[in-house]
């Protein structure tokens, strides 16, 4: 069990700290990180749609201070989780659902997060 909250924790650092990480710097150089290739390849991901729909156009400050919120939040709840608080696992749970809308490398990623939250459930 301690390996898969160690993995859970992981891949929630690795995700949480890119949200965070391509709001911050889009906020501070104008632009977001953008894939070269692929079907999303020069544009921006999925979550464009939802910012939108939210009325924060994706380039706007606020989309990008959405992302480092989302972002901060989900560390602060994978600490918390790390640190063995009952709530977290709520937290960390709705948090990897809710970046599936990011891009479509964050969809393995959450996914896989979100079945072993589910498995580490199951042992608590």
């Amino acid at each position: 069990m301690k390996t898969l909250r160690v993995l859970i924790i992981l891949l929630a650092v690795l995700e949480a700290g890119w949200i965070t990480f391509d709001g911050a710097r889009a906020l501070l150089t104008g632009d977001y990180l953008k894939p070269r290739l692929g079907t999303y390849g020069g544009s921006l991901g999925e979550w464009t749609r939802v910012a939108s729909a939210l009325g924060a156009p994706p380039r706007s400050a606020a989309a990008k201070w959405g992302l480092i919120g989302y972002g901060v939040a989900w560390l602060s709840a994978t600490l918390a989780f790390a640190r063995g608080a009952g709530r977290a696992w709520w937290a960390m749970f709705v948090a990897a659902g809710g970046a599936l809308w990011y891009s479509s490398l964050t969809v393995p990623i959450g996914l896989a997060q979100m079945l072993l939250l589910l498995a580490v459930r199951r042992e608590m």
